[in-house]
């Protein structure tokens, strides 16, 4: 047998699960209305893959799964399986036996296809029964509606029942297909002959601009060949006159230093002197007034010892012996007097002429030594400027050991995102500089950017211009870390703790986070005692540095010992800087004052030598006067003595030797007013004379300075826009041409394309006349011009593909209509003779509607029953129209061999006659064709080998019961 069975499960009526074995040609299914047994045909047309839900009488599809009963709960799955025997091959499958097996879940609405278990398309389904004649538009499984259906149809739709027969249904799929394919084909050519000439005029025009875009890059490679080389040029002689009027500007700074240093010594040694030669004018003021005094008493004095004198001449000339020995007496004493008061004097002279030897000679020694320490303090200044001067430029040249850092660096502008290196966006707070330097370690030298793409941009950089490595943080990726609190507090506990690290630098608030990933979680100690006892409370879990640069990494290892120099960092060298320049102020201050006391010590010796010259002036006025009085006071002896005559002492005694001491009292201050006054005028006139002379060079000095001021000023404007010149050199060389003075002048730099500036003024003006370029141009129009080429043959091909598919179609008309005109002649010519045995006489024929068009002509049947005139099949009565139907159903079969016939109660509008009729008629096709007959009449039923009867013990559930002949006559009879 073709199907050998049917096994359901949960379809529509049969909740359980059925299993009908088709081991005879002819199975009758029987049962009473209303009991499922249609359910059998409909499951059987389901399986082949019906999709119409109308046809399988429900509203959706999911109405064929049990829907449950009053006993009985619905279930969620409907399965059915069909197992058919395929030796001889009627089904398109290499397969002797095939099941073939539909499922659909009612949540899911999912449907399954199954063929030999193995899940497969609806497709596939079709294709496995296609021209077996088990097709949806066939009559091998037809019902009483199929029969009407056929009857009614009109030609054209009748004509796919003959189209299935002959075999020319798969053809007629295929050719569906194949015109499909050509309207795809031709829908693509439209479409692709539209982007082929929308891409030919896109390529015409990219053809254009792709020229346009090669002669500006040609003038773009030869303007950054020469402006690169200009550029170059430029820097090195912008960098040379830099350096020259660095040189002249130093000097005018060391000019205007000194100046500046000579003015404020001569505005203090004027505003000394000034204040000096006023309390000097004073003083000769108050002297000369002093002297007025003295004048006057000693004039008067003169007036008394004139008299005296007179009075002593003439007792000379006309007194006896007595009076004359008496006044040679008097003039010998006071000869003696004046004698003994020059003479004093002149042993104070001359004893403070030697302690002013002494005075002199010991401030000296000491200037010396002042000048000495003086020198000492210079070099030391200029010492500690000079190492400012190299500390200063380690700090903004701090990457030099790193070309990559420094090469980002000096190009930072003409980059984005670029901020600065790690070791200069922290500042450590004091006494923490090493454990900060130590606990950054490499990262010191590490460049922060804005994010992940400035950092590639930078690298990118350095790659174009072999430039060096750096490492980059992007502010984006950073993670913050930190010291869990439990161990926080073991650290606060410990004695030797002195902070997280986080938490002893400043910085800005943007970098809080970099600061938390690079530092939050070391730890700071006093010691490697205090770090190596506090690693071990913590389970050696973090890392630990000491002020002095130790560190105990996390797990136990340790580092450290003596550093030769820790001020090489950026954080090292800024402090080393503050404390040079304290150093320095300190120095300056120092040298201030030490030469302040220098210039006091040279004033007071400059004093002291000029009173030690007025000493030995007045020592050597001194000196003839005291051997004159010298010589007057042994004349007056010698006269006394001659004349030999003694005196009393009481008539020695004169009151008027009084007198004579005033005078020598009154002389010698006077002289020694006079001599100071003379000193004092002389160091007027002296100081008057240096006071102009240093105004002078003051004023010279100040004009000096104002012209070294303009020229300084000038310099600097120079030095400002040869500085201009060479920012905007190196901008515009990094930021238009993405290169370095380095990689430049050692990879682009030409000697004689330097020399051609004025080239680049009209390269520019050529590249401008240009206009818009579209740089892209070139490689968008190759892809276009590929594009366009490819598109093209794929044009040729598709056209090549629609003659194909014109060829390919023709031919499948030529099949169809050659099998179409054969099918169609052997049915017509077994219908007479199956009409003549059906109907009992009588005749019928089938006729074409267009002959001339066999693709697409419909079918129509004239029959002549017998005894009735020829009527078109329309007309007749609802049994007539059955008989007619099943009369072209068995023409069918006779042309061609259907291995399986469903018949669902096609009978039931036949009378009793003809039903017997139709059922010998069946009988006599089953050696060849396997038939299910689902019926209630029992002329039918009697040409079954066996029945199944369709049972509902249970309301709303289905059963099978197989059963004998009689046994079926006899439940028949009962039905009635």
């Amino acid at each position: 047998m073709f199907l050998k069975k049917i096994e359901m499960k949960g379809f529509k009526s049969f909740a359980d699960h059925v299993v009908i074995h088709f081991d005879n040609p002819v199975t009758g299914i029987v049962g009473p209305n209303g009991c499922g047994k249609s359910n059998i045909s409909d499951a059987i047309r389901w399986v082949l893959g019906e999709q119409s839900v109308k046809s399988m009488r429900g509203s959706q599809m999911t109405d064929v799964i049990f829907n449950g009963s009053e006993e009985r709960r619905k279930v969620n799955l409907a399965e059915v399986t069909l197992f058919f025997n395929n030796d001889k091959k009627a089904l398109n499958s290499d397969y002797e036996e095939v099941e073939v097996t539909r499922r659909l879940f009612r949540d899911t609405r999912e449907s399954q296809y199954l063929i030999n278990k193995t899940e497969c398309r609806l497709r596939d389904i079709h294709d496995l029964v296609l021209d077996t004649g088990l097709g949806r538009d066939s009559l091998s499984i037809i019902s009483q509606g199929t029969i009407s259906h056929f009857a009614e149809s009109k030609p054209q739709e009748r004509r796919l029942v003959f189209e299935e027969a002959a075999g020319v249904s798969k053809y007629k799929k295929r050719k569906i297909e194949s015109i499909n394919k050509l309207e795809r084909t031709k829908e693509n050519m439209e479409r692709m002959q539209d982007i082929v000439d929308e891409i030919g005029q896109q390529v015409t025009r990219l053809k254009r601009a792709s020229k346009k875009a090669i002669t500006y890059k040609e003038l773009q490679s030869e303007l950054q060949s020469v402006e690169v080389s200009v550029l170059v040029k430029e820097i090195n002689d912008l960098s040379e006159a830099l350096k020259v009027e660095q040189s002249n500007l130093n000097e005018f700074d060391a000019q205007l230093a000194q100046d500046e240093t000579s003015v404020g010594v001569l505005d203090h040694d004027l505003e000394s002197k000034r204040k000096e030669l006023f309390e000097l004018d004073q003083s000769i003021v108050k002297n000369q007034e002093k002297m007025m005094t003295y004048v006057k008493e000693l004039s008067d004095l003169e007036s008394r010892k004139v008299e005296i004198e007179e009075r002593r001449k003439y007792t000379m000339q006309v007194g006896d012996i007595q009076a004359r020995a008496k006044e040679l007496k008097s003039q010998v004493f006071e000869a003696k007097l004046e004698f003994d008061d020059r003479l004093k004097r002149y042993d104070e002279l001359k004893a403070e002429l030697d302690l002013s030897n002494q005075s002199i000679e010991r401030h000296n020694y000491t200037l010396a030594r002042l000048k000495q320490e003086e020198y000492q303090m210079e070099a030391n200044v200029r010492k500690t400027e000079q190492k400012m001067t190299f500390v200063q430029h380690r700090l903004d040249k701090p990457f030099e050991s790193q070309m990559g850092v420094q090469v980002v660096m000096d190009n930072k502008k003409s980059l984005s995102g670029i901020h600065d290196a790690v070791g200069r966006l922290f500042t450590p707070h004091d006494k923490f500089e090493i454990a900060i330097q130590t606990a950054l370690a490499g990262a010191m030298m590490h460049v922060v950017t804005e994010d992940d793409h400035s950092a590639v941009a930078a690298i990118e950089f350095l790659k174009r211009n072999r430039s060096g490595r750096a490492t980059f943080i992007p502010l984006t990726a950073v993670r913050a870390r930190s010291v869990y609190d439990d161990a926080l507090l073991i650290c606060q506990h410990d004695q030797g703790f002195m902070g997280v690290a986080s938490d002893l630098v400043d910085h800005d608030e943007c970098y809080l986070t970099l600061n938390r990933s690079l530092l939050g979680n070391v730890l700071v100690a006093n010691t490697i005692d205090d770090a190596n006892r506090l690693s071990k409370k913590l389970k050696k879990q973090f890392k630990i540095v000491t002020l002095e640069g130790d560190v105990i990494h996390k797990g136990g290892f340790m580092s450290g010992g003596y550093q030769r120099n820790n001020q090489t960092s950026i954080l090292g060298l800024k402090k080393e800087l503050e404390q040079l320049e304290e150093k320095l102020n300190e120095l300056k201050e120092k040298e201030s004052k030490h030469k302040h006391e220098t210039r006091q010590l040279e004033q007071t010796i400059h004093l002291d030598n000029q009173k030690l010259m007025q000493t030995r002036i007045s020592v050597a006025q001194l000196e003839p006067l005291l051997d004159v009085k010298k010589a007057k006071y042994l004349s007056l002896k010698n006269d006394f003595e001659e004349l030999d005559f003694e005196v009393n002492e009481d008539e020695r005694e004169d009151p008027h030797n009084n007198l004579i001491s005033e005078l020598n009292k009154m002389t010698m201050q006077r002289d020694e007013l006079t001599n100071n006054l003379q000193l004092q005028r002389e160091r007027r006139l002296k100081m008057g004379n240096d006071v102009q002379r240093q105004e002078q060079e003051l004023r010279r000095v100040r004009k000096a300075m104002n012209d070294i001021a303009s020229s300084r000023q000038a310099c600097q404007i120079t030095m400002t826009k040869h500085q201009t010149r060479l920012d905007t050199s190196f901008e515009r060389l990094s930021g238009e041409y993405q290169m370095t003075y380095e990689y430049a002048l050692e990879n682009v730099y030409s000697k004689e394309a330097s020399q051609e500036k004025h080239k680049v003024h009209s390269l520019r003006q050529e590249i401008s006349r240009l206009g818009n370029v579209n740089l892209a141009a070139p490689e968008e129009y190759e892809e276009a011009k590929e594009r366009h080429d490819f598109l093209t043959h794929q044009l040729k091909d598709l056209e090549e593909s629609r003659n194909k598919l014109l060829a390919v179609i023709e031919e499948m008309d030529s099949i169809m209509i050659e099998q179409f005109e054969a099918m169609f002649n052997r049915v017509n010519e077994e219908l007479p003779a199956v009409f003549v045995a059906l109907f009992g006489g009588g005749s019928a024929n089938l006729i074409l509607e267009d002959p001339d068009d066999l693709l697409n002509t419909g079918v129509d049947i004239n029959v002549q029953p017998p005894g009735k005139s020829v009527q078109n099949i329309r007309l007749f009565s609802g049994g007539e129209k059955s008989l007619i139907a099943i009369s072209v159903l068995f023409a069918i079969l006779k042309a061609r061999h259907v291995p399986l016939c469903v018949f669902d109660e096609v009978e039931a509008a036949l009378d009793q006659a003809n039903v017997e009729r139709l059922a010998n008629y069946i009988s006599d096709f089953s050696h060849d064709t396997q038939f299910i007959i689902i019926t209630h009449r029992p002329g039918t039923m009697a040409q079954c080998d066996v029945l199944y009867g369709v049972t509902m013990p249970n309301k709303g559930v289905s059963s099978m019961l197989r059963v004998q002949l009689d046994e079926a006559i006899e439940l028949k009879e009962d039905v009635k």
